[in-house]
């Protein structure tokens, strides 16, 4: 996001106060292309952010001769970890080459086949501690060595106005980075006080030690009682015990914290805060506390209260009318006449139908109700899931003749899982199936067993997903672009996703546009 009035916008402001004082890159590829890197490592490397997505030695030209893109070349290609202490590095610095020292590590990092994705490089700046104890290592055997020579005195001397001369640059460097520590807090305190966020800052024993006047403005409290007593009593009962909960979780884990509370302003009225908390960790790598931001989401929440009002009260008011609808639709055909029933049969099979349409379509709507509200139930217990599957099929299939619907299952163990729940998952599926594939097209349902459990494959012979949005379609309300022409309202297969989830499996989409579907999903064995 932009600037407005000179100041920095909320996300920018966060995105600062999550840099870490260790200096930190991440870099892809056989050539360490940087694929980012935080301040302490820009400042080290004497460069600003535009050298991002460039290859290390590009960016450093200097390191061509040295041992560090050979490293990052084998942590890259065979997941090796590099560390080393004190190790000693060329730079080139306001177009001046110096040697400077580092404890650093080339981590790789690997996905969950072991496949290297990136290598991360941390490092220290231990130039000052090199030095001295070079200088002090120097001295030492110039002395020991002058009790051997005539010349003991003059060599003494010179040792000791060599280690003068190092400690003259040392305390000239650490002078150097005190300014520049005391110029950063300098932009912080600016930054914090110009934001609308309420910023607070506490240490690594959980003391308080720094607000922003906002937090004056916003909770009626004076600067000295939050740094004496804080804001946590101000929560609202119903969020107050699982904030410290979870707070104290994260920090005794020295994790990022987020979560969203209400807690009153100055006139009494509750509002909806979301509050983020980085962990600060200083150059050597200790915890050093917590940055919190509160960011007020009022507008938003009530936002999704009136959306949630809304579809309760739609989906009561269609409810309603279905029912008695449906109920007038059996008793016409329990009364049919035998000299036109075949007629008004089919008529009012095509009306039901659509009344089940609507009917699952309401019943979706109120699902997502109670998932956001946390009332939806699962009543768990045991059964054989190839079975529950053959019965979809055989309902559906005789639902819809207009495709050719086949199962196939080369396992009979059970799940552990609510059986309504998870056939409304397969109605849901097939039922995407039938509404994308052409008619006399086949649908084929498959159920294996895998390391994960019980595997569910759902194949169509349709269009297919178009490439990219593969994980986008288990989204709410998300519709595929790829036919803007088909019906709904892009609720299904998240409540799909949401009950997969909530039985410990897993959903996904495999597709190959112009080729068809297949939606798949994992439920663990109950043996």
């Amino acid at each position: 996001m932009g600037q407005q009035n000179g100041l920095m916008s909320s996300e920018d402001l966060l995105g600062v106060y999550s840099l870490s004082k260790t200096a930190t890159s991440v870099h892809c590829g056989e050539n360490a292309v940087i694929q980012s890197a935080n301040q302490a490592m820009l400042k080290i490397w004497g460069k600003d952010s535009s050298i991002i997505g460039k290859p290390l030695l590009d960016v450093l030209p200097e390191l061509k001769n040295q041992p560090y893109p050979e490293m990052f070349r084998k942590a890259w290609m065979e997941g090796t970890t590099f560390t080393g202490e004190g190790s000693p590095a060329e730079l080139e610095i306001e177009g001046k080459i110096n040697t400077y020292y580092f404890d650093f590590e080339y981590l790789p990092v690997k996905d969950s086949e072991g496949k290297v994705i990136a290598v991360m490089n941390s490092a220290v700046d231990v130039t000052h501690r090199v030095l001295e104890e070079q200088a002090v290592e120097k001295a030492e055997s110039t002395v020991e060595s002058l009790k051997k020579s005539q010349q003991a005195n003059k060599a003494l001397e010179e040792a000791r106005k060599e280690l003068h001369e190092l400690n003259a640059e040392l305390e000239e460097r650490v002078e150097g980075r005190l300014i520049e520590l005391s110029e950063s807090e300098e932009r912080f305190r600016t930054m914090a006080e110009g934001t609308e966020l309420l910023i607070s800052v506490g240490d690594e024993d959980n003391n308080r030690i720094y607000f922003n006047k906002r937090w004056e403005t916003v909770t009626g409290r004076k600067m000295d009682e939050l740094l004496a007593n804080g804001w946590v009593d101000l929560i609202h009962p119903d969020e107050k015990q699982e904030f410290i909960k979870k707070y104290m979780a994260s920090f005794k884990e020295r994790t990022v914290f987020n979560m969203e509370f209400r807690m009153p302003d100055s006139t009494g009225e509750y509002r909806w805060y979301l509050c983020q908390c980085p962990p600060r960790f200083r150059s050597d790598g200790s915890f050093a506390g917590y940055i919190a931001s509160c960011l007020d989401i009022t507008m938003r929440k009530n936002e999704e209260i009136r959306k949630n009002e809304f579809i309760g009260i739609i989906s009561h008011e269609l409810r309603t009318p279905l029912t008695s609808l449906n109920g007038f639709l059996q008793v016409m055909k329990a009364k049919l006449d035998a000299m036109n029933r075949n007629h008004f049969e089919l008529a009012l099979n095509k009306s039901q139908i659509q009344i089940n349409k609507m009917s699952k379509m309401i019943a979706g709507f109120l699902d997502i109700l109670r998932l956001e509200s946390g009332n939806m139930n699962f009543h768990h217990e045991s059964f054989r899931l190839d079975e529950l599957l053959q019965e979809v099929v055989e309902e559906l299939s005789f639902m819809h003749s207009t495709h050719k619907i086949s199962f196939q299952s080369t396992c009979n163990s059970k799940v552990l899982a609510d059986r309504n729940k998870i056939s409304a998952v397969m109605y849901n599926l097939v039922g995407n199936a039938i509404k994308y594939a052409p008619c006399d097209s086949n649908i084929k349902i498959l159920c294996t067993k895998n390391r994960e459990g019980l595997m569910v494959k759902v194949i169509d012979e349709g269009p297919g997903i178009t490439a990219g949005e593969e994980e986008k379609i288990f989204d709410r309300y998300y519709r595929t672009m790829g036919n803007p022409t088909i019906s709904g309202f892009g609720i299904g297969l998240f409540l799909c996703r949401e009950i997969i989830t909530k039985h410990k499996g897993n959903i996904w989409a495999e597709s190959e546009k112009g080729k068809g579907a297949t939606i798949l999903f994992t439920l663990p064995e109950h043996s």
